[in-house]
């Protein structure tokens, strides 16, 4: 037995439509992707340098979200500092003291 189902597509961008049979049954499949996702990087991740020891690091990372920050000092070592996001692209690390160093965004 075979049944006829229209089907309308009220939103066009790459919607595609299959019958595909599994397990002796004919299914519709409907393949729609979701909407765009914010531009960033392609990484997924951004890695500020701050060569200039300062009490404030300004990271303009366009990740568009709010990241980890790992933060790192010219030698590798892991260091403490307060993290203030001030939007989905931009964040401050701050200092008691001038730092040199490294932040990893991810």
């Amino acid at each position: 037995m075979s049944e006829q189902v229209a089907i309308e597509i009220v939103e066009a961008p790459a919607v595609s439509v299959e019958v595909v049979e599994e397990g002796g049954v004919q299914v519709v499949e409907i393949i729609h992707p979701g909407p765009q996702g914010p531009p960033g990087n392609a990484a997924g991740f951004y890695l500020h340098t701050q060569s200039a020891p300062s009490v404030t690091w300004t990271m303009a990372h366009n990740l568009g979200f709010k990241p980890s920050v790992e933060l790192l000092n010219a030698g590798s070592q892991e260091i403490e500092g307060d993290v203030v996001h001030l939007s989905q692209n931009v964040c401050i690390a701050y200092f008691t003291t001038p730092i040199a160093g490294f932040a990893r965004l991810n």
